[in-house]
C-alpha cells in the first residue's frame, strides 16, 4: 500500500509541475495583453488560484470534525509559502533574484497586519464569526489597497512604466499582435481555466497520498496539517514561484507567494469561520505564531535591497527544517 501511494504521489507532482508552469505562462500572457504589471498579476490571478487547495483541504477537514485543522493548515502553507517557496525560487534558478516592485513600503506593512489580526484572534485558542467577519472584510480592503498603490505607482512612474512594459512584451511582439488580430484573449482564458482546474486537482492527489503515507507511518493528524498536508497544499504556489523565477520575473515570484498568504490567512480563516467555530491548542499556537512572526521579520530585512541571495534562501531552508524538528520534537 505504502508503494501505491508513493506512484501516486510522485505521478501527482510531475502533473502538478507541468500544470503550474502552463497556468504561469498563461497568466502572464494575459496579464501583458491587459497591460497589467507582473506583481497584480500575481496577487490577483495567481495567487488567488493556487490558494485554491488549500480552502478545499481546510473545508474538508473542519467539516470531519477537525476543528484544529484549518489552523494547521493554514499557518502551516503561510510558513512554507515564504520558507521553502522564496528559497527554491532563488536556489533553484541561475537568474539574479533582483525585484523592482518596492514590496518593503507597498505591501509587508499589510502582510504585516495580517499576521498580527490571527494572532490576537487566536490567542484564546478559538476563531469566532465576528472574528471571520472581520477578515473577511481585511481582504476586501487589501484588494483595494493593492489596487491603489499600484495605480499611484503607475502615474507617478508613467514613462519609467511603460518602457519596463515595452521591455518586457519585446520578445513577444509578434504574439501579442497575433492576439489583438485574431482576439486570442478568448482562447486564453479557457487554457488558464483548464491548466487551474489541473492544478487543484493534481494538488489534492498529492495532499491525499502525503496523508495516506503519513498514516502508514504512523504520523500524528494535529502535526500532519501543519507539515504534510500544508506542504502538499503550498506546491501549487511553490512550483509557480519556482517557474515564475526560471523565467526571471520574481516579481510575480512575490505576488504570487504574499498574495497567496494574505488570502490564505482572511479569505480561508473567513469563509469557512462564518460556519463554524475553530479551534487550536496553545502548544501548536505557540510554534506556528513563533514561526510566523520571525519567518516574516527575516523575509522583512531580506527584502530592505531588493533581492534574495542564494545564502538567504538556504537560511530559509534551514529556518523551515527547525520548524518542523520543532512540532515533530526532534529538538
Amino acid at each position: 500500500m505504502l508503494a501505491i501511494w508513493a506512484v501516486i504521489f510522485v505521478i501527482s507532482i510531475w502533473v502538478l509541475v507541468k500544470s503550474a508552469d502552463y497556468f504561469t505562462d498563461y497568466s502572464e500572457k494575459l496579464g501583458k495583453i491587459l497591460k497589467l504589471p507582473n506583481f497584480i498579476v500575481g496577487v490577483l490571478i495567481v495567487a488567488i488560484g493556487t490558494s485554491l487547495p488549500e480552502l478545499a483541504t481546510s473545508v474538508a477537514g473542519v467539516s470531519k470534525g477537525e476543528a484544529e485543522f484549518l489552523s494547521g493548515n493554514v499557518l502551516g502553507t503561510v510558513i512554507v509559502n515564504i520558507l521553502l517557496g522564496l528559497s527554491l525560487a532563488v536556489v533553484l534558478t541561475k537568474k539574479k533574484a533582483r525585484f523592482s516592485w518596492d514590496i518593503v513600503s507597498n505591501d509587508l506593512p499589510f502582510f504585516a497586519g495580517a499576521i498580527f489580526l490571527v494572532a490576537i484572534s487566536l490567542m484564546d485558542g478559538r476563531f469566532t464569526t465576528m472574528e471571520a467577519v472581520i477578515f473577511l472584510i481585511g481582504y476586501i480592503i487589501y484588494v483595494i489597497y493593492a489596487y491603489n498603490i499600484q495605480k499611484t505607482a503607475k502615474e507617478n512612474e508613467k514613462e519609467k512604466y511603460q518602457k519596463e512594459l515595452k521591455s518586457e512584451i519585446k520578445s513577444e511582439t509578434e504574439y501579442i499582435e497575433t492576439v489583438k488580430k485574431k482576439k486570442d484573449i478568448k482562447k486564453i482564458i479557457p487554457f488558464l481555466l483548464v491548466s487551474l482546474l489541473v492544478v487543484a486537482v493534481s494538488s489534492h492527489y498529492v495532499v491525499e497520498a502525503v496523508i495516506h503515507i503519513a498514516d502508514i507511518l504512523g504520523l500524528g493528524t494535529s502535526i500532519m496539517a501543519a507539515t504534510a498536508v500544508a506542504l502538499g497544499t503550498s506546491l501549487p504556489e511553490i512550483f509557480v514561484a519556482v517557474s515564475a523565477a526560471r523565467r526571471g520575473n520574481f516579481d510575480l515570484v512575490i505576488g504570487d507567494i504574499i498574495g497567496s498568504n494574505i488570502f490564505d490567512i482572511f479569505v480561508i480563516y473567513g469563509a469557512v469561520g462564518l460556519f463554524t467555530e475553530l479551534t487550536i491548542t496553545r502548544e501548536l499556537f505557540i510554534i506556528l505564531i513563533s514561526f510566523l512572526i520571525g519567518s516574516f521579520v527575516l523575509m522583512w530585512l531580506t527584502f530592505i535591497d531588493k533581492k534574495l541571495t542564494k545564502a538567504e534562501g538556504w537560511m530559509f531552508v534551514l529556518l523551515y527544517i527547525m520548524f518542523v524538528g520543532k512540532l515533530f520534537n526532534i529538538f
